[in-house]
């Protein structure tokens, strides 16, 4: 694979695994349109751990206090109690993930599901949005979720296992009907993704090592690229999507996904 392409796919994936139009959509398309071979499992694992420390970075100081907050008895109860309600998030994507990932990513990376997905989930966006914005009740807090808001939002992150989906979309939006304001459910979304994100990248990784076949790939030097720009793209796009949401709301990446699905129904409809 040509540096072009490596980079091309870093951007995307630094991009798309933050803002809310589906990276696995982006990372389906991407070879087909470019006519490119499929990225591999390598580089799968580099991107997604180049995002992950994006997320590190970026929310270090909320990532350390609730990380030290489950095993120190002294620490902030609200603190913890967000600590547990991640954890407790990530269960339904974990879990439904382990046993079916294999399946869709064999059966449902078609670029029609992809479009489909794109457009159903872009309506169930601009729902939330709207709600939303209508809404005249004053916002929670995280600390303030209940356990079913709380189970909601995790198994919404669940339903982004399908491609054209968006994790940090549908919990997004998960979030603001549980009442949470537009930027604490993109913070929420942030914070909740980090052990979906590690647990993505380290699959990718744990794959790729079981298929010796797939080592003489990518050399270090490309990896290392792959991973720095992901990682700085990835940095860039959380703090855009903070700002856009924070203004206004999710309404610009309703029209992306809009467009981008009429495109691919359009591209691939032989």
């Amino acid at each position: 694979m040509e540096f072009f392409h490596i980079i091309l796919l870093s951007i995307i994936q630094g991009l798309t695994e933050f803002l809310p139009i589906s990276s696995s959509g982006h990372l389906i398309l991407a070879p087909l349109v470019f006519g490119f071979e499929d990225q591999g499992l390598a580089l799968d694992a580099i991107l997604h751990l180049g995002t992950l420390l994006a997320i590190i970075i970026y929310f270090r100081d909320d990532l350390s206090k609730l990380f030290f907050s489950l095993f120190d008895r002294q620490a902030d109860p609200s603190t913890r109690k967000l600590a547990v309600s991640i954890l407790l998030a990530s269960l339904p994507a974990g879990m439904i993930g382990l046993f079916a990932i294999n399946y869709i990513e064999v059966n449902l990376r078609a670029p029609q599901f992809v479009a489909l997905n794109l457009l159903v989930w872009s309506l169930m966006f601009l729902i939330a949005d709207r709600s939303s914005a209508r809404e005249k009740t004053p916002r929670i807090e995280l600390s303030n979720l209940t356990l079913g808001q709380v189970m909601l939002i995790g198994f919404a992150q669940a339903i982004a296992l399908l491609p054209g989906t968006s994790r940090s979309g549908i919990t997004i939006a998960a979030g603001l009907f549980s009442n949470l304001s537009h930027t604490t459910a993109a913070r929420f979304s942030f914070l909740l993704g980090t052990p979906i994100i590690l647990a993505a990248g380290m699959h990718s990784l744990v794959s790729w090592i079981s298929h010796p076949e797939q080592h003489h790939i990518y050399n270090y030097t490309q990896l290392g690229v792959g991973f720095l720009v992901s990682f700085v793209v990835g940095f860039l796009s959380i703090k855009l999507l903070l700002k856009i949401v924070a203004r206004v709301g999710l309404m610009p990446f309703i029209i992306y996904r809009v467009i981008l699905a009429v495109f691919i129904l359009g591209y691939f409809r032989s």
